[in-house]
């Protein structure tokens, strides 16, 4: 299961929100990888509503820069750290967290107010969900060895 989620649906312009944040994220060390287009594609694909104006996901990788996004634009709390976990986990989905994505993904969260101690329990559900993913597999010394990358 998702670390964080929220009771409260994403409107239409909250996933297009969201989904410009991650590519954000995936192009602020170089362009995006395979895998971070990956999880993007699914979160976005996953919200659209076949026939109800929704742009393509191509459109909306097409787009460069920082979008605008303020915490009043999540009508939770709940809406606005289920956006930072995303976006922490597209950070992530390359094997690393360079320092550029980690001051990218503060700045939104920044803009989110999801601050100090919070930004901290949100990146380490995202950590503790990345590992329990692995969690069922055989080699236990490669789990090891990612448990350590993620801190």
């Amino acid at each position: 299961m998702f670390p964080l989620k929220t009771d409260t649906p994403l409107t239409q312009d909250q996933v297009v929100t969201v989904t410009r944040l991650m590519l954000h994220v995936a192009h602020v060390d170089g362009d995006k990888t395979a895998e971070e287009l990956e999880l993007i594609r699914a979160f976005y694909e996953g919200c659209v509503e076949a026939g109800n104006g929704w742009q393509t996901f191509d459109s909306l990788d097409g787009k460069r820069g920082s979008p605008d996004v303020a915490a009043s634009d999540f009508a939770d709390q709940g809406q606005r750290e289920m956006a930072l976990a995303i976006c922490l986990m597209v950070a992530w989905a390359d094997g690393a967290f360079s320092a550029r994505e980690d001051e990218s993904v503060r700045g939104i969260a920044d803009k989110l107010g999801v601050g100090g101690e919070r930004f901290a329990q949100v990146l380490a559900l995202v950590k503790d969900h990345m590992l329990a993913q692995l969690a069922g597999l055989p080699d236990v010394g490669s789990i090891v060895a990612v448990a350590k990358e993620l801190g």
